[in-house]
């Protein structure tokens, strides 16, 4: 896949795979290279998007029990709950109670689309029920 039409995570996966090539030039050029093309990618995300991927991507590289995973944690929330830039608590108290999974009952979390349209998941890691917000 050509760097220049690839996804967000597939950027982040081709810059992690190239960070650890043996060959110097290949991890360095090309790291910085696409470290260029995901700025530019991530800049035209919105701060839901931005927050959706400290959720997946960083927040799976810290330890549960460490201090960075509660800083990410709240980031991400700061990120979900953000209008513009700016904090607002009024967008999720105005939600009310989460829908519930139709297949097993249990609450459904809504997902930011980054390269894909937003939708509700499971939080029943093997129920795996999806549908689009």
């Amino acid at each position: 896949m050509e760097p220049n039409q690839a996804g967000v995570a597939a950027l982040i996966g081709m810059q992690r795979s190239l960070s650890k090539s043996e060959h110097p030039f290949e991890q360095v050029v090309g790291t910085l290279f696409l470290a260029g093309l995901l700025n530019e990618r991530l800049a035209r995300l919105t701060d839901q998007q931005i927050g959706q991927l400290v959720s997946d991507f960083v927040s799976n590289q810290v330890g549960i029990l460490d201090p960075e995973m509660t800083i990410c944690e709240h980031a991400a929330l700061r990120l979900f709950r953000s209008s513009g830039g700016t904090f607002a608590t009024r967008h999720t108290e105005a939600e009310g109670p989460r829908a519930s999974c139709p297949n097993c009952g249990n609450e459904m979390l809504l997902h930011y689309g980054i390269d894909e349209p937003d939708y509700q998941e499971c939080t029943l890691l093997h129920c795996g029920y999806r549908e689009l917000a």
